[in-house]
């Protein structure tokens, strides 16, 4: 893969921030798919509108469809990060990643809906050094909490490697 030796952060950095947001996209979805599902399974649609329960029908399909798309997409994000570094790490760490990126972006949105509540910001923060742990642990190379700290390590070992 080439890399992207120009950029203000680096490819791997990229990859994770992509890899981190799909997976978001991917529980939101899966959130939308579970209150469409929950709404037919408790009497909240009328099934004695056909036209009502055929457009809920419609929607949680398209839904579904979405969820199935995005999901591929974060797998393809996670397969490139972890090719990224020549399979140099622990790839039994792939579910725990995917997890660990979903609690961290949630404890963000929990943070972010509170009013700088600072216990909600600690829990964010260590949800962040868990999934730092993680990823580093998946792709093989020491993955700082600083992003630019980490895009500099990597074009100092890109420019070591040249």
């Amino acid at each position: 893969m080439a890399e992207n030796k120009q950029a203000s952060e680096g490819l791997a950095e990229d990859l994770i921030r992509s890899m981190v947001q799909t997976a978001s996209i991917e529980l939101h979805l899966k959130t939308l798919v579970e209150k469409r599902q929950s709404e037919m399974d408790n009497g909240l649609i009328d099934t004695n509108d056909f036209n009502r329960v055929n457009e809920q029908i419609d929607v949680l399909k398209n839904l579904k469809e979405e969820l199935f798309e995005v999901t591929e997409q974060r797998r393809q994000d996670m397969r490139t990060l972890f090719d990224l570094f020549e399979g140099k790490g622990d790839k039994e760490q792939w579910c725990i990643v995917k997890h660990a990126a979903m609690a961290m972006y949630t404890a963000f949105e929990a943070w972010q809906a509170s009013d700088n509540d600072r216990l909600l910001y600690q829990i964010c923060i260590e949800k962040n050094a868990y999934f730092i742990k993680k990823i580093t642990q998946f792709t093989g190379v020491p993955i700082t909490e600083c992003a630019s700290c980490f895009s500099d390590m990597m074009k100092g070992a890109i420019a070591d490697e040249g």
